[in-house]
């Protein structure tokens, strides 16, 4: 009987060890697809453009393994590049059922405020800070629910507490900006731009605002470091080339402005700005010929605007066709009763015509408009009007 006993147990142990060896096969299986899932979404990360590719690969890794969280997160977030933010938030609500992590939550806030449900993305944010209050994600979209409650101090505030807890963060420093901007405070809006840039020296956004606030803050000459620094990363941007253009005319470099004027006209042909503006810095160039030609192209791009006409009629004025020049000066006039320039340079072309009553009224409308004009108050004065 022992004998048999000894012999059974060695059958038992062999049937066990089957078993196990079946479970572990079993298990590498289930396994295998969930591996393969992991590669997909690596790949898909990598991609990270919210591209119908990158879609692709987190459908096919949620067919393999639908209980992996992370398939879910990463799924939400591409479709939310591409808008599609119902699905987005399904998939969302996924992940977090499957995994309560903080990333998640943010992400589904994120989609809820795209949405336009408000209250419902700062319930998930707030949730999030009460597990997590250092959480910089959160605190980042608290403060964009305050801007758009026009909160802005509050909104403020609470990026200040997300610089704390992350003093490297580079999109709150650059949010800072924004806000302090709205608030019209240039100075502490030029600080957090410049930290910004510090942070990323090659971040064209910061580079450019804190450019574009210098140069409202008077600072062109900094405004001109940012701004080529700017355009040293996307030299094809239009804005900064213009931005960089009025940096330049305010620093007495005419030839460097009219070199970016002209690259804007270039990259954008239907530019206005950069037409009228190129027009009135060959004025000043007395290039009146080619001012013509610039402005009566700015003229063809937006024809009710007056203050090309009146820009129009000072380049041809110079020029000597005095009809064109009285012709596009009333049209500019027309459009805008109140503009000083125009009624100062009609006033010198009627002057020269002989028209001295005609030039004095225009002079006198000119000062009206803009008592600081003193090319007006000089003229007025040279035919025996009152200044």
């Amino acid at each position: 009987m022992l004998i048999h006993a000894r012999c059974w147990a060695k059958k038992g142990d062999i049937l066990a060890l089957l078993g196990a060896v079946l479970l572990l096969a079993s298990a590498a299986q289930a396994e295998l697809p969930c591996g393969t899932a992991t590669e997909l979404v690596k790949r898909g990360v990598n991609l990270g453009d919210g591209s119908d590719a990158e879609v692709a690969l987190y459908r096919e890794a949620d067919l393999l393994c639908p209980k992996m969280a992370e398939i879910h997160f990463n799924l939400g977030l591409a479709l939310q590049k591409k808008a599609q933010l119902k699905e987005a938030e399904e998939q969302l609500r996924k992940a977090i059922a499957l995994k309560n992590e903080e990333s998640f939550r943010v992400g589904l806030a994120a989609v809820l405020l795209q949405k336009g449900e408000v209250s419902a993305s700062r319930e998930q944010y707030d949730h999030v800070l009460e597990q997590n209050a250092k959480n910089v994600q959160a605190l980042q979209g608290i403060a964009v629910i305050l801007e758009k409650q026009q909160k802005l101090q509050e909104a403020i505030d609470t990026l200040q507490k997300a610089a704390i807890y992350d003093p490297v963060n580079l999109a709150t420093f650059f949010n800072l900006g924004v806000l302090h901007e709205k608030m019209r405070r240039d100075d502490a809006a030029i600080a957090a731009y410049k930290r910004a840039t510090e942070i990323n020296s090659r971040h064209f956004e910061a580079l450019f605002y804190l450019g574009a606030a210098q140069a409202r803050f008077g600072s062109y000459r900094d405004a001109e470091r940012s701004l080529k620094r700017a355009a040293e990363i996307r030299p094809e941007d239009v804005k900064v080339q213009l931005a960089l253009a009025e940096a330049y005319e305010k620093l007495g470099q005419q030839t460097l402005a009219e070199v970016a004027l002209r690259r804007v006209t270039v990259l954008a042909p239907q530019n206005f700005y950069a037409h009228v503006n190129l027009g009135l810095l060959l004025i000043n160039g007395a290039h009146y010929q080619e001012a013509i030609s610039m402005l009566t192209r700015a003229a063809a791009i937006d024809p009710k605007n007056p203050r090309v006409w009146s820009a129009l009629g000072h380049a041809q004025l110079e020029a000597g066709h005095l009809q064109e020049a009285e012709q596009n000066l009333r049209q500019a006039l027309a459009l805008d009763q109140s503009n000083a320039n125009a009624h100062n340079n009609l006033g010198v072309l009627l002057q020269r015509n002989g028209n001295l009553d005609g030039a004095r009224e225009q002079f006198a409308l000119a000062l009206q408009f803009n008592p600081q004009l003193e090319i007006a108050r000089r003229n007025i004065a040279a035919v025996g009007g009152e200044s």
